[in-house]
Order: structure tokens, then sequence, then C-alpha cells
């Protein structure tokens, strides 16, 4: 038997020393004098691989033969793994003080490493003993839960200390070319249903988990997606759309009689939730006009609706709810963009919703493991998108892996079933003046976007996870694109160019828990960054005037931006601009433009004296980042997916040039125009990749 095989020589228990960081294998611990960060085990067998050839190169091919025997991985998940693990270490793929990589060969330690002084060796084994002291309770408390089976109560099941390691191993459950998403659990945790398409067509797929049994439903040329199941197994509920119309439909297995248990009218989202009784539905749809979307229950006998959040305009939608097992609570994200955060609301009393806890990102999804919790939600909290656990009486999370993944499901056998989604974003530069087609810039295989040109046209700079985290990087249009240097455990994003072109201006975000964000000043030439303090924690946009003479800045408030300026000298100087909050804004030498939540077109005043006009151009909430203001026109895009446009708006002639077919692909991330506006930097997705991955109890 695999347990009966002897471990590997180079898995040490004993701590040690690698460079200035102690690290205790044990008990799982890396210490640095900026805190205790704990990995999960695969990557301290990763360390641990490449601490026992000190100094040496270890290639690819063994770290994949030796920390992942018996299994078929491929390059990817190792550099997953690489990247995760210097994140954890705070380290900096181009400026390495740990792990050093060698393209195409392997990775060696690039710091020295050395036994632990006796006393800080006997200070580790505290940790080590309360481990096992844990694992001897939680043996106590699993002979708990068999007693009190035995009487016939019911025990909520409890997280595993052993959820990391099943991540690790988690196995692809389909691999189709086309998209696969929203997959939910059969009640008896049997199969799996999820929707199967691309484009403006999908049905529902019914599969077994052994893969041997598989059915397909919902009628062809429309759009069927995010399928749950009755309470019987028998029935699915799921989301339609067609010609214009939408429903959230129910669905006979055996039959395949179909009727609307939710029409149009109220426009709900795709993602919704079954009530585990089956009664009723919970989705996102319009609880009032011109209001962001709030959450709506919906009574599956009568059709009846209540409204169970209304939020309010500026602080984003309710989005993604889930019924927890008792339906006594639903779980969803509020919020918008890179600012949602988990809440949690009574049915019976919706008054009571609150946040379950301060930390706010990109999210995608969560799934109850149990009655009061823990929560496994699907975020980028830590710096990437991964699986999280979150207990609702503290509040505090943390990072359990499965890089990538996205709107989890757990069956009642204590199985996961996840999205693993791949996305890549590359620029493509465009010339006005010429029919030529575009041009990629730069590619990668990661996600590249938020282009910006200098004030003499002449160079780039843009945001690529090509590299780790979002980093900043600078290019000219004819050459190769250069990382600026990082302090470790921040992502920076919205570069600026200073009106000199010296400088980048940008946002610092913490990884991490933390949320507070900071506008910094980088030189590019020299690499030095400057914390710009004076301007607060709540910085979500920094920009220079043109002149040089003034910092206009976005404090955040709630899930909008009040827009302020300070002198570029006194940053301690700021004062709130005479404009309402707004959800992006732009300068140039002469008018300041800016979007407003839940409001169509823009907004642009004159900087000599905030007289403002609406501007008529299809700007809203769903392209609000997809704008570039030059000084004699706006760039745009215009329509939705694959029918996209290049859109302009020219100010002197008061209407729009004609617009201009956009590179192949999915959805556009963000616009640039250079200084003489014959340019135009756009960062479109590629096709994006998204697989089915289970996990078995």
């Amino acid at each position: 038997m695999a347990s009966d095989l002897p471990k590997p020589s180079w898995r040490r228990t004993a701590p040690f020393r690698l460079g200035d960081l102690e690290v205790h294998p044990a008990s799982g611990e890396v210490r640095a004098r900026r805190g205790v960060e704990r990995l999960r085990p695969l990557l301290m067998d990763v360390l641990l691989r490449l601490a026992a050839s000190p100094g040496e190169v270890v290639r690819r091919e063994t770290l994949l033969e030796e920390v992942w025997p018996r299994r078929m991985v491929n390059d990817e998940v190792l550099s997953r793994a690489i990247a995760e693990l210097r994140t954890a270490l705070g380290d900096d793929a181009r400026q390495a003080r740990y792990i050093e990589t060698l393209p195409k060969i392997g990775y060696r330690l690039a710091a020295p490493v050395g036994p632990l002084e006796p006393g800080a060796a006997e200070a580790a084994a505290a940790p080590a003993r309360s481990t096992a002291l844990a694992a001897w309770t939680g043996a106590g408390a699993m002979a708990l839960v068999l007693a009190l089976a035995a009487l016939g109560l019911r025990v909520e099941p409890q997280p595993g200390s052993d959820l990391e390691r099943r991540l690790a191993l988690a196995q692809p459950f389909t691999a189709d070319p086309r998209l696969e998403v929203a997959p939910r659990f059969s009640p008896d945790g049997t199969h799996v249903a999820f929707a199967l398409g691309e484009g403006s067509e999908s049905r529902i797929v019914v599969q077994s988990i052994d893969g041997v049994q598989r059915r397909v439903v919902g009628d062809p040329g429309t759009l069927n997606t995010s399928p749950v199941f009755f309470p019987d197994g028998r029935r699915l509920a799921y989301w339609r759309a067609r010609a214009g119309d939408c429903a959230i439909v129910e669905h006979d297995l055996e039959s395949g009689a179909t009727r609307a248990l939710v029409d149009c009218r109220l426009r709900p989202r795709a993602r919704f939730d079954l009530s585990p009784d089956g009664k009723r539905i919970v989705f996102s749809g319009v609880t009032r006009a011109q209001f962001p979307a709030g959450l709506v229950i919906a009574d599956v006998a009568t059709g009846q609706t209540r409204a169970l959040t209304t939020p309010e305009p500026g602080v984003g939608d309710d989005l993604f709810p889930r019924f927890s097992p008792d339906a006594k609570r639903v779980a969803y994200f509020h919020g918008s963009e890179s600012h949602r955060q988990l809440w949690v609301a009574e049915v019976d009393d919706p008054s009571k919703a609150a946040a379950a806890s301060g930390l706010e990102g990109l999210s995608y999804g969560a799934a109850w493991l149990g009655a009061n919790g823990p929560l496994l939600v699907a975020a980028d909290w830590f710096g990437f998108r991964a699986l999280n656990l979150i207990d609702l009486k503290s509040g505090q999370a943390r990072l359990v892996g499965a890089r990538g993944a996205r709107f989890p499901d757990v069956s009642a056998r204590g199985a996961i079933v996840y999205e693993n989604a791949v996305y890549v974003a590359n620029l493509w530069l465009l010339d006005l003046d010429s029919a030529a087609p575009p041009r990629a810039l730069w590619p990668s295989t990661r996600y590249t976007s938020q282009p910006q040109f200098s004030p003499d046209g002449k160079r780039v700079a843009f945001v690529s996870n090509r590299e780790g985290d979002e980093s900043i990087y600078v290019a000219a249009l004819d050459g190769e694109p250069a990382k600026l240097a990082q302090p470790a455990g921040h992502r920076h994003i919205r570069p600026r160019w200073s009106a000199d072109g010296r400088h980048l201006y940008a946002v610092r975000i913490p990884i991490g828990p933390l949320h507070a964000s900071q506008a910094v000043r980088i030189d590019v030439a020299r690499g030095t960054h400057e914390v710009l303090e004076a301007l607060g924690a709540a910085v979500n946009e920094v920009r220079e005037s043109p002149d040089g003479q003034w910092l206009y800045f976005g404090e955040t408030s709630g899930h909008a931006m009040r827009p302020m300026r300070a002198p570029t000298g006194r940053p301690g100087n700021a004062e709130r601009l005479p404009v309402p909050l707004v959800s992006e804004f732009q300068l140039n030498g002469e008018r300041l433009v800016f979007a407003q939540p839940q409001l169509e077109g823009l907004t642009a005043c004159r900087l000599d004296g905030l007289g403002c006009e609406r501007i008529e151009v299809a700007i809203s909430d769903a392209n609000r980042f997809e704008w570039m203001l030059g000084e004699r026109s706006i760039v745009y895009r215009d329509g939705p997916g694959a029918d996209a446009r290049l859109a302009r708006y020219d100010f002197a002639l008061r209407r729009h040039a004609p617009s201009r077919e956009l590179p192949p692909g999915g959805p556009v991330g963000s616009v640039a125009i250079n200084p003489s506006e014959t340019l135009v930097l756009v960062s479109r997705e590629e096709r994006t990749t998204i697989d089915l991955m289970l996990v078995r109890r």
C-alpha cells in the first residue's frame, strides 16, 4: 500500500534556515520578520525538494516526478506552484532572493540553506507539539461525531485538515474544447449537472461521477446555464435565454417537460440557487428601477416574489447567491468588480444582512460546508484567484488551494467540483490612419491590460501577470517589455505617466487580507517607489495633470470614487472636486471626463471652471473601463462581445467618426490612444478555457 512506502529522504521534518527565513516543516510555517506564513503541504514539499539540493539546479522533470509521484501532471502545475511559493516567501522572479528560475531547465535556491541555532530549533518544537495535540483531539472529536450519529443526532460536517491535500489531488472531470461552467452536484452526490457550450448557445449536461452516464437537455440554439437539482434528483432548474427573452425554468428529466418559474420582467441573472427543500428560488435581479441589482426570492409553487436585498446606488450589485443547507440564510457577494465582499442575509429578516468579512476583491462564488459555515469561497483575496475557507464567526479566511478555481460546489458526500478557468489577454495596436489589420504586441499566455502611452508617444506602460502577480511593464513600440521593480507583498495596477514622462503613478494593493490601496510614484529609470501616504489608504486612481501642477485622484467611497485633487508638491493639501461620485474618470489639458454608476454616457467638465455637459456615448457599468480620453476625442468599445467595434467621438465636431473593427476575441479590457491620436492600443481577451475539476471524497 502507498502508506507503507518510505518517505523520500528529502522530505525532512527538522527546521532549517533559508537565507533570512526560518522554515518549520512539521508545522508548515515559514517565519520572517514580516510575520509567519503557513504553506500548504504541496508548497512545503516543493521547497523541501529544492532545499535537499542547496545551490544546485533541480530539473523540472525531477520536481514533477518526486513531488507529484504517481500523478499525471504537466509543467503548468509546477509553474503555478512555484509562483504561489514565491508569493508566500515574498520573492520576485526577476530579482530572486530565494528561488531562481533557469528557463526551460529548472529551479535553484538562491539563498543559503543551513541549520537553525539550537534555541530557535527548541522554540520551533512547540508548534509541532501543538499540531500533534490538535491531531489527537481531532480524533477524539471524530469519535464524538460517531457516537452522536449512533444516537440518531445530525452533526454538521467539519472541514478536515486534509482539505489542502485533497484539493492538490483534483482531477479533470471534463475537458471539452467548449466552455464547461456552473457545476452542481445531484442531491445524492452521484451526478454533476453543468452547462456546455460557447457563444450564444449552450446546453445542460448531466453526467455521472464515474463519467459512464451522460445526458444532454435544453433546446438547441438557446443559451442554457446554471443548472440546480431539485431535492428529488429528477428535476432541474436552470437559466434560459432565447430570442431576447430569459427565464429560470424547471425541467423534468424523465418526461422532458419544461415550465417557466421566473420570467424576464425582473431580469434574473444566470447564477441563482434553489433552496434545499425545492420550495424557493433566490436570484439577482431588478428590485428597484435604476438601482443596482438586488436579491429576489421567488416561491416555486405560486411564482410570488419579494426582495431580499435592495442595494443603494453606487454600492454595486448583489450577485451569486447560495442558500445555506438549512435554507435560513443566503450567502452572496456585494459590490462591484474588484471590490466585492462576501455577505450573509437572513431569509426571514433581511435587515440583518451583513458582511461576513472585511475582505474584498474579485469574487467567483461560494459553497456552504455546513449550516453555520464555513464557506468555500473562490476569490483573489490572497493575490490570485483560488479557493479560500472563511469562518463566519470570526470572519477569518485562509487560502486552501486550487489556483484558478471559480464557482465551487460541495456534495452531500464531501466531494468538490469547481470551474478551472484560464484567461489570456493581449495588447493589439490599431493604426487609425491605415486600413492595415491590428497587430499583437508583446504576447504572452497570461493576462495583459491597462496600457498607457507615454507623453511623447514612444513608450507604453501596461499591467501583466506574465511573471506572477500583477506588475507594471514598460516597452518601446518596437522593443521588448521590461518589468519595473516591485516591492514584495503588493500588486500594482493602473499605471499613469507623469507629465514629463519620467515617472509612473500607480495604485498598489497588498497581497493578502488587507484591502488598503495607496498611490505610488515610480521613477521609471531608477525603479524606485515613493508611497504617496498623504493621499490616504483608499486610493483607486491617481493621475498627474498635463501641466504637472496637480494630482487628480479617486478616493474610494463605497463602490464608487470621490474625485479629489492636490498640488503635486503638497499632496497633503487635498480638496474634493464639486462633482458627484464617479465610477471612472480621466483628464486631458482642458477637461475632466467621468462616468457615473448606473448611468449611461459620460460627463465632460472644463478644468478652468468645471462647467459640465453630457456626452452621448455608449459607456455604462458594463464597459466603464473600456474608453480613453485624448486631447481631441474619446475612443471606446461599442457593442457586445465578438460584435464589438472601436468607436470615436470628436469634441470639435460633436459627432462620432466611422467605427473600426477590433481584433478578434472576447471581451475588451481597456483602451489607450497616443498623443497624436493616430494609434490605439486595445486589450482583448483571447479564447478562454474553462474545464471542470473534481475532488473526490
